[in-house]
């Protein structure tokens, strides 16, 4: 797609069939969290953050002392780097379990909900019935 009408009409008809387009798919990213057990593995491994050293490199032109400047940047604020990410991870893990514990009120609340629903189906049917003699 090179026309920005073209992609509003694909975007059009993907939200007109309910399912996703493009690159992003349904089961990326926390918006795609379920009540199943691996789903909420997954949520607090997400949640706790542990910085590697192995990510700090560059790749530009002089990556070398680039790099080499970073992880100098990286062991004088460890102190300070660790401070906040443990802060973060403790926050998250705070709003992981919380989105836990609503999703398992939420699942009570669908199994009180669902045979209360179903006596009220099978009580106004045997109302509108006429009673056998």
């Amino acid at each position: 797609m090179r026309d920005p009408r073209e992609a509003l009409a694909a975007a059009r008809r993907a939200a007109a069939s309910g399912s996703p387009a493009g690159p992003v798919q349904a089961d990326e990213g926390l918006g795609a969290f379920s009540a199943s057990p691996e789903s909420a593995r997954r949520l607090a491994e997400w949640a706790i953050i542990e910085p590697e050293r192995g990510h700090v490199y560059s790749t530009r032109r002089y990556g070398r002392p680039i790099t080499a400047v970073k992880l100098l940047l990286v062991r004088l604020l460890r102190q300070y780097i660790g401070q906040m990410s443990a802060q973060q991870s403790r926050f998250n893990a705070q709003v992981a379990a919380h989105v836990l514990r609503l999703e398992e009120r939420v699942a009570e609340l669908e199994r009180v909900a669902q045979p209360s629903g179903e006596r009220s189906e099978q009580s106004s049917g045997e109302r509108s019935e006429p009673p056998a003699e």
